[in-house]
């Protein structure tokens, strides 16, 4: 029997349930705000072009306002635009743009 002392939380340890409905939460709005914005948006960028988890890691970054991360995914996107464009038929251009767009609302310097 769980008394009222014992009453377990659901979702309250790290890594539960609570934890990735934060995360989503904050990918939503992350969403909802480069959507608004007159840079180029998730939806202009080929994302079944690259990695699953790039978009990803792109919004988490921007979240946690990690602009060391997002100058490394900028520098990257920038670096291999040719070779993407020869692989898939699309430059890494609206990817420049989304990256940009996600360092403006993470406060970060470019």
């Amino acid at each position: 029997m769980i008394t009222s002392t014992q009453h377990r939380r659901r979702g309250a340890r790290p890594g539960g349930r609570l934890t990735r409905r934060i995360w989503f939460g904050l990918a939503a709005g992350l969403a909802t705000v480069l959507l608004a914005s007159a840079c180029d948006t998730p939806q202009q960028v080929p994302w079944a072009t690259y990695s699953q988890s790039l978009q990803v890691r792109i919004d988490a970054a921007t979240a946690t306002r990690n602009c060391a991360a997002l100058a490394a995914l900028l520098q990257s996107a920038k670096s291999t635009s040719h070779i993407h464009e020869k692989a898939t038929g699309f430059p890494n251009d609206a990817l420049v743009a989304y990256i940009q767009a996600a360092q403006d609302v993470a406060g970060c310097p470019h």
